[in-house]
């Protein structure tokens, strides 16, 4: 994986070395790597290789600096005069806990290498630079007493670092072991230029092996840039609107069980919390590539093609850059719309150069921006990625075609303003015209390019839908092929479900950015980061508040409610179903009305209540339906179990931009599933870099969504093969640390949250496949192709003024209307006292509440309506759980029991005790009272 994730960035001739070569490493980095973020994701395994072991492997190491270093101690630049301390970030329990540490930058002061002059001269001075990610925690955006602009960017120490080894040494590499972009400018030209950059991130157990063969030149470096590196951080669009804002018209108190339990771990009462997404659509590469198009006094900035800088702008590196030790020469050839609705594009890639490598065929479209889009408020990038390959190893001399292919309708663009013929608003609308289908080699730099027309412009609404939704709502043959016909008896039309949202973020008060006025619409600060909330926004923040499920008008138990249920579900039938008898069975088939039946709501009414409102880490078992207990787990970039694997971060598997390597890591992970008993995946995480200052970015693929979207795919496919169920997750706007549990408020329109936002998502639940196998009533074994997308989880920020876990419009009406999505939706950990939220969560689309503390439960029970959605939650959950590995070779008609499974009580109680180690669950005698047994089959 860090073989094909590590970017070479920048290389004047000096790279590879050969064998042997002498290194003398400086910096704090190079004796305390990084090698995972912090947080639910951080990985397990300790048996790591060190820089200083992988080095080894190749090259001789004076380790002159190394004593200088280890007789020294680091120091910390503290905030600048005039702004928050370090410490000042106490809007999580992680951050409370912090204390400050993820914003100090330690480094040797560059002052003890004065003594090594004359001693290294000839030897290669690698410098290695450390930032690291954290759940819970963004990084500082504010500056450092020394001068330093922001964590982003290099200290004084770390540029004294980069001047000593410059003087000291014949030549400077530069890694950079960080979980999230940094400023580069300084490195690529001037005074502290450096020979070579190469971006590592965080690397995993095993990282710093694959980065000693890329500088060896054994392997060659094949990654891409996953986001775009500005010159100027500060200078993004979403940098006036990222971090704490508040509302000085509405609070919020803390509901959550944290403050009961944990010293200072609560928040008290607030002013809200809020973020604006005024940027919309121009995001990373989509703005800068627009900016350079619309704004004639904006300057891009050129490389030299060595990764220097040639004239300065604002772009540093763009979007899917990384240089080579070969050079490939890649042609486009025939570009055309098949019948099936897809546009293909033949590319031939020639490796023209000296060694053998890969390369990456990168593919954009850009459409017309009319006169149309200007009145009607539709915003078009300049450029976007609509479709990627990876090629095989290409020998000096070798070729490889190609073939790309991608839906004509997905170059539609999204009118949360089109009033539709049935009275709803919002379509999808591909207009007529010419749309260039663009060759590049990152997002700025053109190869080639053809034109493709559209003839007529076509409004995706009622039964016509795009091809991209219509696959995605037909039924599939059992080798995975789709129907043409809908599986739910009907097209499900797309439009609007985030209203609240387009009416805010339509309020003349909110500028935002389009390209009808790009110079007048930038987004700039909101004054002293405070303002008024509109009239809407505090009704919706009190209706989420004071949800009441027998009252409320659209999610109550009243007969205009959207959930309503007249009549009480069938309760204790004995039709002498066991849930085996639903593998690989299509979900709406009849047999799962006729299990279902069998709930007995008074007997299995304990059990019903565990499985629902107790899913932290593991599902409860459903004797009376045949369903077992699973064992869920964390664990982006390797399982959180004792042993398990230890990958590099989610965004250097973003950086292969290989889709069968993230397939085949997704098996690996399923392999090891296997065998530690586990059966669900808190991951992958597909939430956007929106800004370089979050704190997980280390946590998510990229800045764009398709790219995120298709390697996530991947990723689930290949642990589905292997019966693991996976949690997409955290659906969705959940792309910022601060403040997202404390009812943070996100707002953006809906054509960003559809074409940015829910990409990935939606490309998921569209097209990940997975092969599930089953014995028919002889015992005779077969094989189903099925979609792979059976878990999500969702956000717990507020989407508009509902909580994300809250929203219908989202988790009903979008992921299982228009997406055909039929697995389980389970919350991220929330410990709210509420129980009127488990009511609105259930009632929304959520059907596990992620929580491990008893007794906080749903309100209404008894209810038809209450009976009627836990039913429909039931159902979800066992469809995902029994096209899983927790049930592999259950014959048909099988019965369940428990009996005692020591080794899986264990690992139920280390979660238990990983989730109070975070003073998230603070209770006494849990294990006793709940006895999690294990399951036994029989």
């Amino acid at each position: 994986m860090v073989n094909e994730g590590i970017v070479l960035l920048k290389n004047k001739d000096l790279l590879p070395l050969q064998d042997g070569t002498c290194i003398t490493p400086f910096g704090r980095a190079y004796l305390d790597p990084a090698y995972a973020g912090t947080g639910a994701a951080a990985t397990t395994d300790r048996d790591r290789v060190t820089p200083a072991q992988a080095l080894s492997r190749h090259f001789s190491i004076d380790e002159s600096a190394c004593h200088a270093m280890q007789s020294a101690k680091t120091s910390y630049p503290k905030a600048a005069a005039g702004t928050r301390p370090l410490d000042a970030d106490r809007n999580s329990l992680q951050a409370v806990m912090d204390k400050g540490r993820s914003a100090q930058i330690p480094e040797y002061d560059p002052a003890i290498y004065r003594h090594l002059e004359g001693q290294v001269t000839g030897t290669v001075g690698l410098v290695m630079i450390r930032r690291d990610g954290s759940e819970g925690i963004d990084k500082r955006t504010e500056p450092y007493e020394d001068g330093t602009r922001h964590y982003l960017a290099l200290t004084k120490a770390e540029l004294g670092t980069i001047d000593a080894a410059k003087r000291l040494c014949s030549a400077v590499v530069v890694a950079l072991n960080t979980a999230n972009p940094i400023e580069l400018g300084p490195l690529m030209g001037g005074t502290h230029e450096v020979d070579a950059i190469l971006w590592i991130g965080t690397a995993g157990s095993r990282g710093f092996d694959s980065f000693s063969d890329i500088l060896a030149g054994t392997v060659n470096p094949s990654g891409r840039t996953t986001d775009t590196y500005p010159t100027d951080f500060t200078a993004d669009p979403t940098f006036a609107n990222f971090g704490e804002f508040h509302y000085n018209n509405a609070s919020v108190t803390d509901r959550t069980l944290i403050g009961d339990l944990v010293s200072h771990g609560g928040f008290g009462t607030i002013d809200r919390p809020f973020v604006e997404y005024r940027e919309g659509i121009y995001l990373g590469y989509r703005y800068y590539e627009t900016a350079a198009l619309e704004d004639s006094e904006f300057r891009y900035g050129q490389l030299d093609g060595k990764g220097a800088v040639e004239s300065p702008g604002a772009v540093a590196y763009p979007f899917g850059y990384g240089l080579s030790y070969t050079t490939f020469r890649q042609t486009l050839g025939r570009v055309f719309l098949r019948d099936d609705g897809f546009i293909e594009a033949r590319v031939n890639v020639t490796n023209i150069g000296s060694r053998p490598g890969k390369d990456v065929v990168e593919l954009y479209y850009s459409a017309p921006y009319t006169v149309h889009d200007r009145a009607e408020h539709i915003e078009k990038s300049a450029t976007v990625l609509v479709a990627f390959a990876k090629t095989r190893i290409l020998e000096p001399g070798a070729s490889q075609e190609v073939v790309l292919a991608f839906l004509r309708d997905d170059m539609a663009s999204y009118d949360y303003h089109h009033v539709n013929e049935d009275g709803t608003i919002g379509a999808y609308v591909l207009e007529a015209g010419d749309y260039t289908v663009q060759l590049k080699a990152n997002a700025h730099d053109l190869i080639d390019s053809a034109t493709v027309t559209v003839d007529r412009t076509q409004v995706f609404q009622g039964q016509h839908l795009p091809e991209g939704d219509r696959l995605a709502q037909s039924s599939l043959d059992d080798e995975g092929r789709p129907t043409g016909k809908p599986e739910s008896g009907i097209w499900r039309p797309v439009s609007n479900h985030f209203e609240s949202l387009n009416a805010y973020m339509d309020d003349p008060s909110v500028v935002q950015l389009t390209r009808s006025d790009w110079r007048g619409s930038q987004p700039r600060p909101i004054p002293a980061r405070t303002k008024a909330a509109p009239q809407s926004a505090l009704d919706e923040f009190k209706r989420y508040e004071r949800f009441d499920p027998h009252r409320d008008p659209t999610m109550g138990n009243g007969k205009t409610s959207q959930v309503h249920c007249d009549q009480e579900p069938v309760s204790g039938a004995k039709n002498r179903l066991s849930l085996i008898d639903l593998r690989a069975k299509p979900y709406t088939d009849p047999g799962w009305q006729q299990l279902l039946d069998q709930i007995d709501w008074k007997k299995d009414r304990s059990d019903i209540q565990q499985l629902l409102f107790m899913a932290a880490y593991q599902t409860k078992d459903l004797l009376s339906l045949g369903k077992p207990m699973t064992v869920d787990k964390d664990g982006a970039m390797g399982w959180s179990i004792k042993g398990a694997s230890s990958w590099a971060g989610a965004n250097v598997m973003g950086a292969t931009w290989n889709v069968d390597l993230l397939r085949r890591m997704g098996s690996c992970l399923g392999e090891e599933a296997l065998h530690s008993g586990l059966n669900g995946w808190y991951a992958p995480g597909v939430n956007i870099h929106r800004s370089p200052f979050a704190g997980r970015v280390y946590e998510f693929y990229s800045e764009d969504g398709l790219l995120s979207g298709k390697l996530a795919a991947a990723c689930i496919q290949g642990a589905g093969d292997k019966g693991v169920f996976s949690y997409l997750k955290h659906m969705v706007l959940n792309d910022q640390e601060s403040f997202r549990s404390e009812g943070l408020a996100t707002w953006a329109n809906e054509q960003a949250i559809r074409e940015i936002y829910l990409k990935p998502f939606q490309i998921v639940c569209r097209e990940a496949v997975t092969a599930v196998p089953y014995l028919d009533a002889k015992g005779g074994r077969h094989r189903k192709i099925m979609r792979a997308a059976t878990g999500i989880m969702s956000a717990q920020n507020l989407i508009g003024g509902v909580i994300g876990f809250g929203h219908r419009g989202m988790l009903t009406d979008i992921l299982r209307g228009e997406w055909n999505f039929h697995g389980a939706v389970i919350t991220d950990l929330f410990l709210s006292k509420s129980h009127a939220e488990r009511d609105l969560a259930l009632r929304a689309g959520s059907d596990m509440y992620m929580i491990q503390t008893p007794g906080f439960n749903a309100e209404d029970y008894d209810s038809p309506t209450a009976r009627g959605v836990m039913r429909q939650a039931i159902h979800r959950i066992l469809y995902m759980t029994v096209n899983s590995n927790a049930m592999n070779g259950v014959p048909p008609r099988s019965r369940l029991s428990v009996s005692p499974s020591p080794w899986k009580i264990g690992l139920l109680a280390a979660d238990v005790v990983a989730v109070l180690a975070e003073g998230v669950l603070l209770f006494g005698g849990f294990l006793q009272k709940c006895r999690l047994d294990g399951r036994s089959k029989r």
